[in-house]
């Protein structure tokens, strides 16, 4: 059930990991990039939407960033903020494809997908959306109903193009949430979606010390309810986001092949502390080098955390688990792994978009 997510994803580019477990220095494998903080939205505990200062990359930067990455960093993961309401969103996701990104990832609400000019640049440039419906009473947002529709709406645009792009939802877990669990996943599957990806319901957002909510049953609730992707449809889930084992590690390694990059320009540690002060490695676009990722006082700060003084260790957010599966692969408890492409059953989709 892992399919999108996987706490070993990082395990497909053994290349990069080889060369990094030998000293070298290497390219990310994902660019995570806001191009606006700005939102439709006031979702609550969002350090993005509510912070006091909203920013915007210039497209001057976003070339400059897509020049360094090229032909290196193969995924591109575009979130906000809602990057769909950005003037520059359709030019971004076509220079990401002039550029070599070869998984094209947008994190959105949905609430865009109605406008011409964004659903163009999603058929033409883009590899998956994933529709965050993070609370789907109906007392959220005015309901999902819209939010269903238009997604009903693309994927006949998709089928009558015949366009590749997959539509998926992401679905926040809780102990609360779990008699409902099963209720949001066939209301995406009948509004046409490709797939749903649940994990778990943090808080802590707004100052970087993310916990876990009760995760309790949610596992054992969404283990009967498995999909194969044989209806057109899957469920994926990864159980060791919900785990109760310990996470350690002595640098966070993941921050050589995720690079974080916030609409304020600036490079953070994780996504996780996105936003952060204390997490901040580089103000990439105030002090702009091309070789800011060799840079000795990035590379210290990155090693300067570890397991033991981690504030969002307990978020197990997909950073943290990778820390932990390359820590235990420099120490030789761990093999690396190079799951199959997403036409493999059971192998990870979009293996370029940790």
């Amino acid at each position: 059930m892992s399919g999108v997510a996987s706490a070993d994803k990082i395990g497909f580019h053994t290349s990069k990991i080889e060369a990094y477990v030998n000293g070298e220095p290497i390219f990310p494998a994902t660019l995570e990039l806001d191009i606006t903080s700005q939102c439709t939205r006031t979702c609550g505990d969002c350090p993005s939407s509510r912070s006091r200062f909203q920013h915007n990359l210039s497209m001057d930067f976003i070339g400059k960033l897509f020049d360094t990455l090229e032909g290196q960093t193969k995924g591109l993961l575009l979130t906000g903020g809602e990057p769909t309401m950005s003037p520059l969103f359709p030019r971004v996701l076509r220079l990401a494809r002039e550029k070599g990104f070869e998984d094209i990832a947008v994190v959105t609400n949905g609430s865009q997908l109605g406008d011409t000019s964004v659903i163009d640049a999603l058929l033409g440039y883009a590899s998956t959306i994933r529709v965050s419906l993070y609370d789907w009473g109906p007392e959220s947002c005015g309901g999902i109903k819209p939010t269903l529709g238009r997604i009903t709406a693309l994927k006949r645009e998709i089928i009558g193009q015949g366009s590749p792009l997959q539509i998926g939802i992401s679905a926040l877990t809780t102990k609360d949430r779990v008699p409902r669990l099963l209720e949001i996943a066939e209301s995406a599957r009948s509004a046409g979606a490709h797939w749903i990806y649940y994990h778990p319901m943090c808080t802590g957002w707004s100052n970087g010390k993310l916990t876990q909510l009760d995760q309790s049953g949610v596992l054992d609730a969404l283990a009967s309810h498995r999909h194969n992707g044989t209806d057109g449809f899957s469920v994926f889930v990864s159980p060791a986001r919900y785990a109760g084992t310990a996470l350690t590690f002595s640098r966070y390694h993941a921050a050589h092949f995720l690079l974080v990059i916030g609409a304020d320009g600036k490079n953070y540690l994780g996504a996780e502390v996105k936003y952060q002060p204390a997490f901040v490695l580089s103000d990439v676009a105030g002090n702009w080098r091309g070789d800011f990722l060799r840079s000795p006082e990035r590379v210290e700060r990155i090693n300067s955390f570890n397991s033991g003084a981690y504030s969002a260790l307990l978020s197990r957010h997909r950073g943290v688990l990778y820390n932990d599966y390359m820590e235990k692969l420099i120490h030789k408890r761990e093999t690396p792994s190079s799951p199959a492409g997403r036409d493999t059953a059971n192998g990870l989709w979009f293996p370029h978009i940790l």
